[in-house]
């Protein structure tokens, strides 16, 4: 009987059950622990360089927003519309539909722009995921007066509402 240990290393010993399953659970077990570790921290840049590039963005996006918004609040605080510049009545009370939406869509980005959220009062980033947010809000209000300003200017009129 041979009682050497290296005579219970071989493949099929008289011992007991085979080594390959052994071996091959163990190496599952030493990729997993490996797998685990977190290397896509390692290998990633740092997180100040990206940030300080989405901050300025969002400051300048912030910014251009905070001027068309200005620009947009300045056309409906000097927009009039008289009745004898348009041909027809329906014509008159689509004008006048159009700039009502235009009004709730003004006052709800003037509220964005009040509670600036993700910024503070001089237009720095505090929190880069409110700031997106609040951004985008934003710009889809600035979008829909932009959209009811070209449809008010489709009405025929004598005068022009620019």
């Amino acid at each position: 009987m041979k009682t050497n240990a290296l005579y219970l290393l071989t493949p099929d010993g008289r011992y007991g059950v085979s080594l390959y399953p052994k071996m091959i659970l163990l190496s599952i077990i030493i990729a997993l622990m490996f797998a685990s570790f977190p290397a896509a921290s390692v290998l990633a840049a740092p997180a100040s360089a990206g940030s300080t590039t989405v901050s300025n963005d969002l400051a300048k996006a912030w910014q251009n927003k905070l001027d068309t918004l200005r620009y947009h609040g300045l056309f409906y605080d000097t927009i009039r519309l008289y009745p004898a510049d348009f041909d027809q009545p329906s014509d008159l009370a689509r004008a006048h539909f159009y700039l009502e939406k235009y009004g709730f869509a003004l006052r709800a980005a003037n509220t964005i722009a009040f509670n600036h959220a993700g910024f503070d009062i001089k237009g720095h980033v505090l929190n880069e995921r409110l700031a997106d947010e609040t951004v985008r809000d934003l710009a889809m209000y600035l979008q829909t007066m932009r959209g009811l300003r070209d449809k008010m200017e489709e009405i025929p009129s004598q005068s022009r509402f620019l």
